[in-house]
């Protein structure tokens, strides 16, 4: 027996392994689920439960692919090995991870290699049904490009090639929407954000516009109603420093520096779901990875702002502007305070239905601005709930 013992322990490598195993192991069923991963800034898989139904079932809805995407979320130190793979990979000078390119002056770019051909018809059909649904209603559709497609000075070499050119395609739903429905307004962003491209419009880390960038795209919308943009000199600025974006946190670059937010404390009172909150934008949110979820109170589904500087008010009339918006539209719809009483702002991936704003609460708008990023337009399942 002893004589096994002393054999075995001639292999200490062996044995470190078994025990590095056994340890992670342990500490993996032992760790609680992890509901949000900041340095990914999205939720995380939970333990996917087990019915005949999910097990004989396909594709992403089946079991054994949603328990692999749980064990895969929820692994021990996940966010630790993420930053680790990434930062060697770039120290190894690779000019890519995850799918993220290097680009210059410290741009980050996610690569399109395509879309959802389907999905983006579909929301097409989506938009029409909605017109016809309310007739009367003055809409407004926009589509923002991404940042490579303006950017086109910082992309490194080759990175057009392989990527979706979203100028063109964006100039072909516009074609198709104008023909089948000559009454809807078009909101055409790219030639006014290509003429600032050296300035900062989009984050270097991050897939958003910055609040310039977004400054840039309500001065064309307020335009396009008749009316002059507020001066951006006019406005209370402030700073958010040691900014990092969802790019970096697929990518890790070694050296990569952070990104600063300006915020504007626009005047204006705001409900969010119909309650009160002290501030346009939570501060406390300034203070985590995500800084952006800070503007606006971050993605709600239905906000609503009071201007109290409205620059062109009418008498015993309120002017409203209902903005159905991704993500983009938390740092372009408080500007909209400047020419408007109430400023309504709807995401599709948390408000129910359309009709609870347009119908249940009777009220009418001025304009209704659809404005969605090309990426989001794309691939959004939620757009249907315009008709509904």
């Amino acid at each position: 027996m002893k004589e096994k013992w002393k054999e075995l322990l001639r292999h200490p490598l062996i044995w470190l392994f078994a025990l590095f195993i056994f340890g992670f192991t342990l500490w993996d069923l032992l760790l609680p689920a992890r509901e949000f991963s900041e340095t990914e800034n999205r939720m995380l898989q939970q333990k996917p439960s087990f019915t005949i139904k999910s097990l004989m079932a396909s594709g992403e809805q089946a079991y054994s692919r949603k328990y692999e995407k749980y064990i895969n979320d929820q692994f021990v130190l996940r966010d630790g090995w993420i930053s680790l793979k990434s930062r060697v990979e770039s120290i190894l000078a690779k000019i890519e991870n995850n799918n993220v390119a290097y680009g210059k002056d410290g741009y980050l770019f996610e690569k399109v290699f395509s879309i959802d051909e389907k999905n983006l018809a579909a929301n097409l059909r989506y938009i029409g049904e909605f017109l016809d649904k309310y007739p009367n209603l003055p809409v407004t559709f926009g589509v923002i490009p991404n940042a490579y497609s303006v950017l086109t000075d910082k992309v490194p070499i080759g990175f057009s090639a392989v990527s979706v050119e979203q100028n063109q395609r964006i100039e072909e739903l516009y074609t198709h929407l104008r023909m089948d429905y000559p009454s809807l307004k078009l909101l055409s962003l790219s030639e006014s954000l290509s003429a600032h491209k050296n300035e900062d419009i989009y984050y270097h880390t991050d897939h958003h516009w910055t609040t310039y960038g977004a400054y840039l795209g309500y001065a064309e919308y307020v335009r396009s109603l008749g009316m002059e943009p507020a001066a951006l000199t006019e406005m209370d600025a402030h700073k958010v420093e040691g900014f990092y974006g969802t790019f970096d946190a697929k990518a890790k670059k070694a050296g990569t520096l952070s990104d600063t937010i300006v915020w504007y404390d626009i005047p204006c009172k705001v409900e969010i779901n119909q309650e009160p909150v002290e501030t346009l934008h939570d501060l406390s949110r300034f203070e985590v990875r995500d800084k952006y979820s800070g503007l606006m109170h971050g993605n709600k589904a239905l906000t609503v702002l009071f201007s109290e500087c409205n620059q062109n008010p009418k008498e015993g009339e309120t002017s409203r502007v209902l903005v159905v918006k991704d993500s983009y539209g938390n740092s372009f719809a408080p500007y909209l305070c400047y020419h408007f009483d109430e400023v309504y702002v709807v995401d599709l991936r948390y408000l129910g239905k359309m009709s609870a704003v347009l119908v249940d609460m009777d009220l009418n708008f001025n304009d209704v601005l659809i404005l969605y990023n090309f990426m989001n337009f794309v691939t959004d399942t939620n757009i249907p709930k315009l008709r509904y």
